[in-house]
């Protein structure tokens, strides 16, 4: 079923005189209250929000920055969206972009509409005049999932408590947005294919930077934040040369910068995936543009079928950027400890716990003896290195065998990929390095402080979906006494490049000598990162999500 499209309201006068009394508005505004309800200029047409009730803070959802990437111009890079005279009302999220839902775990709005016109972003401000720094938010869920509309993002009370304007965007995803085909490099000017989700990504930033200011934005202080997959994004971002001056420092949550794959794997998985649809033939695209989203998600999903004494699967991702020469020149870390990157300060970390959330359907797993876990690191990761890993993963040190095998994996996928891009940034900008240790919740030992739960801490948002089925009441009023400070450490880091205020526990800049790391949890408290041993030798391996 169509979409409906975001409702228009008549305009009373003409955008350039609706401009110039917005104009002599403003000259007139000094920080006082202003109307969510108002027409905001953009460089498209005037947009209308609404008031958050609770929250001194205005919303607008569902705000377009693309043309609809459909028909012809699917697998295209974004256009600009269309113009609009009539007031846009925004107060709906625009569609999730096409994806298999039924994998998602952080598509929080299960009613949430699936389309492939889905280039929509939503901004928070608060509800006052002024000009606030931005925060640009990229979801997670592997390039396959997600959306900016799930609901531990909105960004209502983050803008209002800390006086902040924040971002979130939808962005093509799994086949629809990073299939490389050498038919598809062929017609585009750049020889390029493969990246159209990150394409989507820098054009919705180009957006923000153009029409932010009239929303009570700083398009000068500027930054970038994601989280998973949303954190590979920011890492993208650091080491493309088309984001150049875009954005002021960049914060990358549990998501590494060397998850690229080349252009010519890229053409290999491409023409596969053409053949799975019956298009392998000479007119492959008119026959890939001839199919319905569905039927092109449906063919998408194809990871190798999962064998719980063989773990290798976990680490295959497909739907991967490409280094395609034109959006990414080279493995981002490669850009990164080369100095040839997008120099800003950066906040950078992971969770203790990460893998934990993807063993919760492994039926039996934590009762697991140890000579099967034995056997599961000899099948993934071989007979050469499985003595190596059970010495640094020692099973006596976790509450069962199990447990090492998941903090290995999680150190090799996720963790140890932060604590590299902190390395490798350290001697050029301000690095600020943390690990999210807090697990008092309703299952401490199931899933620990797993991968992506920061998140609602730094929205302060656990009393939404996904995450509230951790936090009843009680363990909610004990989880907000680390809600506080850390949207004050991510707020501060906004603002000025620095997480520090006074009243925080000092959080002290990263280098590699000390390689001092904070730990978020009550209390917050900075040690000496423990880690290094081991990600020398995951980095040693090349052990990567690809």
């Amino acid at each position: 079923m169509a979409h409906a499209k975001p409702k228009m309201r008549k305009s009373i006068c003409p955008l350039g005189l609706l401009a110039l009394i917005f104009l002599l508005a403003g000259n007139k505004i000094s920080s006082t209250e202003i109307a969510c309800a108002e027409p905001v200029m953009t460089a498209e047409g005037p947009v209308a929000g609404t008031g958050v009730p609770g929250f001194e803070a205005c919303a607008y959802k569902g705000i377009p920055y693309a043309a609809p990437p459909t028909g012809e111009l699917r697998w295209k890079p974004p256009k600009p969206p269309a113009l609009h005279h009539e007031v846009l009302n925004a107060d709906r999220y625009g569609p999730w972009c096409r994806q298999p839902i039924e994998k998602g775990f952080l598509t929080a709005d299960r009613g949430a509409e699936l389309s492939e016109d889905c280039l929509y972003l939503n901004i928070w401000r608060p509800k006052k005049s002024g000009a606030f720094p931005v925060m640009f938010w990229m979801h997670g869920g592997g390039l396959e999932t997600g959306g900016g509309a799930g609901l531990m993002y909105r960004g209502d009370r983050l803008a209002a408590a800390q006086e902040l304007v924040v971002v979130t965007i939808n962005y093509r995803l799994g086949a629809l947005g990073f299939l490389a085909h050498p038919s598809l490099s062929a017609e585009d000017p750049h020889q390029s294919s493969g990246n159209y989700g990150f394409l989507d990504q820098i054009a919705a930033l180009q957006w923000v930077r153009q029409n932010i200011a009239n929303f009570g934005g700083d398009p000068r202080n500027l930054t970038i934040f994601g989280e998973s997959a949303g954190g590979w994004s920011v890492c993208n971002m650091l080491a493309s040369p088309l984001t150049r001056g875009m954005f002021d420092k960049a914060i990358i949550q549990s998501g590494g910068c060397d998850s690229t794959r080349t252009l010519e794997e890229g053409f290999a998985d491409g023409e596969n995936f053409a053949q799975s649809l019956g298009c392998g033939k000479a007119d492959a695209l008119a026959c890939l543009r001839g199919k319905s989203d569905r039927e092109i998600i449906s063919v998408q999903i194809t990871r190798p079928k999962f064998n719980i004494l063989d773990l290798k699967p976990m680490l295959k991702y497909v739907w991967m950027p490409k280094l395609d020469g034109w959006a990414l020149l080279e493995p981002p870390i490669e850009s990164l400890r080369a100095g040839r990157f997008n120099q800003v300060p950066l906040l950078v970390g992971s969770d203790r716990d990460e893998l934990k959330i993807f063993t919760v359907n492994w039926t039996g797993i934590r009762l697991a003896p140890p000579s099967l876990v034995s056997l599961v690191i000899k099948n993934t990761f071989g007979q050469n290195l499985r003595q190596e890993i059970k010495r640094l993963y020692p099973f006596c040190h976790y509450r069962r065998p199990a447990d090492a095998l998941i903090d290995a994996l999680g150190d090799a996928t996720l963790s140890c990929k932060c604590f590299e891009a902190a390395e490798a940034v350290a001697p050029f900008q301000p690095v600020y390095y943390f690990r999210f240790d807090y697990d008092d919740h309703l299952a401490p030992h199931i899933y620990g402080a797993g991968h992506a739960i920061e998140i609602p801490f730094i929205f302060n948002t656990l009393d939404q979906p996904e995450f509230n089925v951790f936090f009843d009441k009680r363990h909610a009023r004990k989880a907000a006494k680390l809600v506080g400070p850390m949207m004050s450490y991510w707020a501060n880091f906004a603002r000025t490049g620095n997480p520090n205020q006074p009243g925080l526990i000092d959080w002290p800049a990263y280098d590699t000598q000390n390689r001092s790391r904070m730990h978020l949890d009550l209390p917050q408290k900075k040690e000496p990162a423990d880690i290094v041993q081991k990600c020398g030798f995951w980095q040693e391996h090349k052990v990567m999500l690809k």
